[in-house]
């Protein structure tokens, strides 16, 4: 190993280390210690590791390309408050926020930019790698770090809107990066996070579909970005066997499947749902740690012996419907779990009824109700 890919190697690791570090810090610390290590990594990292790479031609009109799309993106989740309402957000051009948020996060935008293309410039599978998981647990820091966690909710919520979407879109930035460099990340950036902490108020739009959105979107310009420039210079290069590409592909649509599937699935915003079974009240039809896969609840007839989801005193539970009444026109379903012996209190309505039991995933809940136990403990 050459002097200058150990020098390499150490100060990438050292980045990443301390930024791993930092995601255990209190709760709001997180971004202002990824801005202070990226600020200085940013500025010393180009003297001591030199870049090996020239730009695209078409740099320029890629900057041009990314700029739009995030102007589009910004211009998107305000428009959709004209149909799913504005919110106070809490964030805006108070000192406090400029301080806690705004400056440390351009800061940890730009920094991490720099350093992205310094590394991914050096054409080395680990220097990239460094990079994408520098660059991934940056933008987790932006948002939150372990402590802040503190229920399910948080959790989930970090899990979908940032690190699930991170890890597709930091696949996108680095390949921007060796190609175009990093102005256009940071002008993508500016309007997809920044910008969204100088406004006071947001759309009400739910955060999993922005999540759904956001798995969506780095894909599409990737496709976009490389039909337009790469593909026909890769061919013609000879960069890649086909067998390679059709591999890479495949394995790249499936990972990208399963996440996406994954966010529609636990947001219970889409037609399918799921619910993970956390007791034992319908134990031999659902156990505990099964999940439970149903499709959303749009006036379908529903019968006796129908396992529905349903509310109930601001609970969400998994039960059978064991008798239906209609009274004065009104329907009132009468429900019981499977493994108890007296129904459950009272009835329910149509309103309450949020979908119906069509399949169960056996164990595949095990992982969400550990989860949920550390937030309990």
């Amino acid at each position: 190993m050459t002097v200058d890919r150990k020098k390499l190697y150490i100060i990438s690791s050292s980045i990443l280390a301390v930024l791993l570090l930092a995601l255990l810090a209190p709760m709001g610390s997180g971004r202002i210690i990824a801005a202070f290590v990226l600020l200085p990594s940013a500025i010393l990292i180009p003297l001591f590791i030199k870049k090996r790479t020239a730009l695209s031609i078409n740099s320029h009109q890629v900057w041009l390309i990314i700029s739009i799309i995030g102007l589009l993106y910004f211009v998107f989740y305000y428009v959709s408050a004209v149909y799913f309402g504005l919110t106070k957000t809490g964030y805006g051009l108070k000192s406090d926020i400029i301080l806690e948020f705004i400056i440390p996060i351009a800061i940890v935008i730009i920094g991490t930019e720099i350093v992205r293309y310094v590394l991914c410039a050096q054409k080395d599978k680990w220097a990239n790698a460094f990079a994408y998981l520098i660059a991934l647990t940056a933008d987790v820091l932006i948002c939150a770090t372990i402590p802040a966690m503190t229920n399910m909710a948080t959790f989930m919520e970090v899990i979908g809107l940032t690190l699930f979407p991170g890890i597709l879109y930091n696949l996108l930035y680095n390949y921007l990066s060796v190609r175009y460099g990093f102005v256009p990340i940071i002008i993508y950036k500016a309007f997809t996070v920044w910008a969204f902490y100088l406004i006071p108020y947001g759309s009400a739009i739910s955060y999993s579909l922005i999540s759904f959105i956001n798995m969506l979107i780095p894909i599409a310009i990737f496709l976009f970005i490389d039909s337009l420039y790469e593909r026909k210079r890769r061919y013609a290069l000879g960069n890649t066997s086909k067998f390679w590409r059709v591999v890479s592909k495949v394995l790249t649509v499936i990972v990208i499947i399963l996440m996406i599937a994954t966010i529609m699935v636990i947001s219970n915003q889409f037609y399918i749902g799921a619910y993970v079974i956390a007791t034992d009240s319908m134990t031999g039809e659902l156990n505990r740690g099964d999940v439970a896969i149903y499709e959303r609840y749009e006036e379908q007839l529903i019968i006796e012996g129908q396992v529905i989801v349903f509310e109930q005193s601001g609970s969400v539970i998994v039960h059978r419907v064991v008798d239906i009444e209609i009274i004065n026109g009104i329907t009132r379903y009468y429900t019981k779990g499977d493994a108890n012996e007296d129904r459950d209190a009272g009835y329910i309505f149509d309103s309450d009824i949020i979908g119906l039991v069509t399949y169960k995933l056996p164990f595949f809940g095990y992982p969400t109700l550990w989860v949920r136990s550390l937030f309990d403990r």
